[in-house]
């Protein structure tokens, strides 16, 4: 599997304007604008980059809860689970 090059730009901050008007505090934020079509990343990076943010969270639930998300079952540790 070939590593992909990343390229990283700078982007200044979008422009806001935050205050009280008409007696609420509304803020307003300028959106940035759309990324173009047809400039999506390779199917097997978004694979990839989600494999790995899965497994992260699967991890800390884990860590969190002694319970195992991909096994579906619960592990030993601080709660005990109990079958409604």
């Amino acid at each position: 599997m070939a590593a992909a090059a990343a390229t990283v730009t700078a982007v200044p901050p979008a422009a806001s304007s935050c205050g009280k008007r008409d007696g609420d505090n509304a803020c307003v934020v300028d959106m940035p604008r759309k990324a173009k079509k047809g400039r999506s990343p390779p199917e097997e990076e978004v694979e990839a980059f989600l494999a790995a943010a899965e497994s992260s969270v699967a991890r800390r639930f884990a860590a969190k809860y002694n319970y195992d998300v991909v096994k579906d079952a619960p592990m030993d540790g601080r709660y005990e689970w109990v079958r409604l």
